[in-house]
């Protein structure tokens, strides 16, 4: 006899060797104890999960000759022609070949004829989604209401395909991926049933790469059988398969956490060079960032949480090393990379750069954290407004601030700006120390703008800010009916007052020569002059370093 394959030989024969599938199981045989099996079922799932099989079972379940029973007794001539494909009255038809409207009429024709030798007359349909939708609309009435001697079951990897039209006169039930477990529990039943020899890990890379199809994880330990005369080893899978090996994920991971980008750069060249897939590779990887992040954010016992790299003791002690949303942008620029080129020399040279940007990045910090820093800001400049004695800009400061989750940190060139001394006499120039405060919390551009600018006067209608000539352009940007807007409801917040916002030009130039600002160009030397290392003492200045985890590149003393 010519050899049938293990997924062939080992098909499930009643609804008790159906693996992963409970919710199904259970509504069937709940079904035929109390006698209400629907005249149509659709079975809907990805491949090799058991649609078929189930299908069968059912068939047989109904037709058994020892009556209708939720366990077929598999001995009888009508079990054993449904197990064989081959029984009279259930029908096996394979919708991609017989998807036009002709053979639909056949099975119109058909169902008015009683049984040959069972009680029902079945008609199985795989793959039904590839019916034309003219075979659709001409079996829609026969669905709606068939004889009672005619059952209809479909079987489907695509129900979106589907018609609502005959969904809605069928019973849908939903298959589900497999789990890890159940497939490496099965294939270890077959192992002892075929005396194969197999490494429990082998098993569990079975099961892993299988992604969650039953029938595609025996084909594989087939495969292993015929190739290893003895035992089967975790190398044989990776050679045959193309498999990278857990070791190098994590070691390319543990370079990323020890900011190496060379030894990251080694791994994946040996990875290529061993001629594993590039797309395989970017999926493992991709499935154990996966893990990662899982073990990130659940704080469940080991037990409890299923993933697809064996190490959890492992997974744990890297993943501490990253937050989730480290994670999650690692994740992210990864599948891109997956999908911004098909070509093998393009995705080669754009993973190498890829690895290298994320052994150098920065961990990213949530933008809550940073919005935290800038209120605290603000709250320290409202507290302090009496001890400010002169104008300091930190310009440049260098303060990774990251825009949003999934964009990786880059110097941010906002700076904190401590406005110049105020005349008790005036009283204007306070009120607009209070409002550029309201400003930067509001909005952070807006401010940037004005701090080439400075207050000429408010009154109870208006405030008058002047703009030197040589920033014009940012005359315009801040006469714009939004900026306006927001610069008069800071006014408006702190006096109380509906007061208007005017810019007029200075008459002179404000130039920066070598970090100094001087009128008309002319760099301003005095012997009241301080230092930068007093600037950088400055305490106002080092709580606002303290706030941003910043450092200062250079400074600059603004004068009047």
């Amino acid at each position: 006899m010519s050899y049938i394959v293990l997924s062939r030989r080992y098909r499930p024969k009643s609804f008790s060797e159906i693996v992963g599938q409970k919710h199904v199981v259970t509504t069937l045989v709940n079904a035929l104890q109390a006698n209400r099996v629907a005249h149509a079922y659709l079975f809907a799932g990805p491949r090799g999960v058991g649609k078929t099989s189930m299908a069968r079972i059912l068939s047989k379940a109904l037709n058994c000759q020892k009556g209708t029973t939720d366990t077929p007794c598999n001995k009888c001539s009508i079990c054993n022609s449904i197990t064989s494909g081959n029984g009279i009255d259930v029908l096996e038809i394979d919708g991609a070949s017989n998807r036009g409207i002709d053979e639909i009429r056949n099975i119109r024709q058909n169902v008015g004829y009683a049984p040959a030798a069972s009680r029902y007359k079945i008609y199985i349909i795989d793959e039904v989604h590839m019916l034309t939708k003219e075979a659709f609309n001409a079996i829609l009435k026969t669905l709606e209401e068939p004889p009672e001697h005619v059952k209809f079951i479909f079987a489907t990897t695509s129900p979106s395909r589907v018609p609502d039209t005959v969904q809605s006169r069928c019973q849908r039930f939903d298959f589900k991926n497999i789990s890890i477990p159940d497939i490496s529990d099965r294939l270890a039943q077959l192992c002892k049933t075929e005396n194969i020899a197999a490494e429990e890990e082998v098993l569990q890379s079975i099961a892993k790469y299988a992604r969650g199809g039953l029938r595609d994880s025996e084909s594989i330990l087939d495969q292993l059988a015929s190739f290893c005369h003895e035992k089967i080893t975790l190398r044989d899978v990776y050679d045959i398969f193309g498999v990278v090996s857990e070791e190098k994920l994590s070691s390319l991971i543990n370079s990323f956490i020890e900011k190496n980008p060379e030894s990251s750069i080694v791994i994946f060249h040996d990875i290529i060079d061993s001629g594993k897939d590039i797309e395989g590779f970017i999926d493992q990887l991709l499935l154990y960032l996966r893990d990662l992040l899982l073990v990130s954010v659940r704080k469940k016992e080991r037990d409890t949480i299923e993933t697809v790299s064996g190490d959890i003791d492992l997974l744990r002690m890297q993943s501490s090393s990253f937050s989730p949303d480290t994670l999650m942008y690692m994740f992210q620029i990864i599948s891109e990379a997956k999908t911004k080129t098909r070509d093998l020399l393009q995705q080669k040279i754009y993973l190498e750069v890829l690895f290298v940007k994320l052994a150098t990045m920065e961990e990213l910090r949530p933008l809550s954290s940073v919005l935290d820093k800038i209120e605290g800001m603000k709250k320290m400049f409202e507290g302090n407004e009496g001890n400010v004695d002169k104008v300091v800009s930190i310009r440049d400061a260098d303060v990774r601030v990251p825009v949003k989750p999934g964009i990786p940190e880059k110097p941010s060139h906002d700076y904190v700006a401590l406005n110049k001394k105020v005349n008790p006499d005036n009283s204007f120039a306070d009120t607009w120390k209070k409002v550029m405060i309201e400003i930067l919390a509001k909005k952070k551009t807006t401010w940037a703008l004005l701090q080439n600018a400075r207050v000429l006067n408010i009154d109870d209608n208006e405030a008058i800010v002047e703009v030197p000539k040589n920033y014009l352009i940012h005359k315009e940007r801040l006469e714009k009916p939004e900026e306006k807007r927001i610069i008069d409801g800071c006014l408006k917040k702190v006096t109380g007052k509906k007061i208007r916002v005017r810019f007029v030009v200075s008459k002179n130039d404000i130039k920066v020569v070598d970090n100094k600002r001087s009128s008309h160009g002319v760099v301003q030397e005095g012997k009241n002059k301080k230092s930068d290392d007093d600037i950088k003492n400055e305490p106002m200045v080092k709580k606002a370093i303290e706030f941003f985890d910043g450092s200062i590149v250079n400074v600059r003393e603004e004068k009047g």
